[in-house]
C-alpha cells in the first residue's frame, strides 16, 4: 500500500547558512544611536533575500544526500531512496514543503524521525492530489 503525506518545514529559510557576505541597513526600530550609518552583517538567511531559496535548497539537498537519497537527474527537487525488497521512498520538495510517497511504513517513520531531529516540521496530513493530479 502506498501512502502519500505532506509536511511543512517551519521557518525553513532560517536554517540556511549564507555562503557570501551580505550586509543590510539597520531596520527601523533597530537603529543604534550614534551608529545610524552602520550596517548589519547577516549570519543567517532572511526570507526577503534573493540568495535564500538557493541556500535552503543547498541545505536540504545536502541533508537528503547524507540520508542516503538520490537526486533525480531530470527533476532536481525529486529525491528517492531504495531498500531491498522493492521498498522505496520518494520525496518531492516544493520550497519548504515536502510531499512524499512510500510503500514501507518503517522507511517512512525513519525518514520522519530523522527529519524532525534536524528541522521543525508540521504534518499537513494525507495528500490525495498533487498539482491537481490524482
Amino acid at each position: 500500500m502506498q501512502r502519500s503525506r505532506h509536511w511543512d518545514v517551519k521557518s525553513a529559510f532560517l536554517y540556511c547558512e549564507l555562503s557570501e557576505e551580505i550586509f543590510i541597513q539597520q531596520p527601523l526600530g533597530y537603529k543604534k544611536k550614534d551608529e545610524e550609518d552602520k550596517a548589519y552583517k547577516l549570519r543567517k538567511a532572511l526570507y526577503s533575500l534573493k540568495q535564500t531559496p538557493r541556500a535552503w535548497y543547498s541545505k536540504i539537498e545536502a541533508y537528503f544526500i547524507y540520508a542516503g537519497f538520490e537526486r533525480c537527474s531530470y527533476e532536481h527537487t525529486l529525491f528517492n531512496k531504495w531498500k531491498e525488497g522493492g521498498k522505496i521512498l520518494i520525496v518531492s520538495l516544493y520550497v519548504d514543503d515536502l510531499i512524499y510517497i512510500e510503500n514501507d511504513k518503517n522507511m517512512c517513520d525513519d525518514f520522519k524521525n530523522s527529519m524532525m531531529l534536524d528541522f521543525d516540521m508540521s504534518n499537513l496530513g494525507k495528500r490525495d492530489t498533487f498539482l491537481k493530479l490524482r
